[in-house]
């Protein structure tokens, strides 16, 4: 086994652990930090597979901003400290186990029925510094305007957090 193996092992075994770890929690807070080790574990992926730019999107968006709004809203809501015995039976788990099973099964005979073509693709000259470019050159106008829905989403946000406040 060679070191690049070795390193991509671990960084899938990483995001699996946390995936694992958001399924299994009895808490919502500890769910949050699965997911936020799972999404770390992606990138790590990213990385692995020489998408620099893709990975740090994935950082800056996904365990940034994502992982904050959840935070947010578990701030908001209240986290549950325990699940409501209904949500938890006997029946619900063997209904939910039956669609996952029947998902991947589904998933599975797609994959293997598929005619597989050679990847055409190739390496291109594009950098990090060329996408930057074009989001501040050619791409001003929607960079901008998803910028200023995010920040009024924000504010949005911490609004309805001090009005639901002041009414309990």
């Amino acid at each position: 086994m060679i070191l690049a193996d070795a390193i991509f092992i671990l960084i899938a075994l990483m995001t699996m652990a946390g995936a694992l770890a958001t399924v299994l929690a009895r808490s919502i807070i500890y769910a949050m930090l699965g997911l936020v080790v799972t999404m770390f574990g992606i990138a790590g992926l990213y990385i692995y597979l020489n998408a620099p730019f893709i990975a740090m999107m994935q950082i800056l968006i996904y365990v940034g901003a994502i992982s904050i709004l959840i935070a947010f809203a578990i701030m908001v809501v209240g986290p549950l400290s325990q699940r409501p015995k209904e949500w938890t039976t006997l029946k619900r788990f063997i209904i939910a186990f039956v669609v996952a099973v029947s998902s991947f099964f589904i998933f599975l005979k797609f994959v293997v029925q598929s005619k597989w073509l050679p990847g055409t693709f190739s390496v291109s000259s594009l950098t990090t510094k060329d996408i930057g470019r074009a989001f501040f050159d050619k791409l001003m106008l929607p960079f901008e305007l998803i910028s200023l829905l995010l920040v009024v989403a924000i504010i949005g946000a911490i609004m309805l957090a001090l009005f639901s406040r002041e009414n309990k």
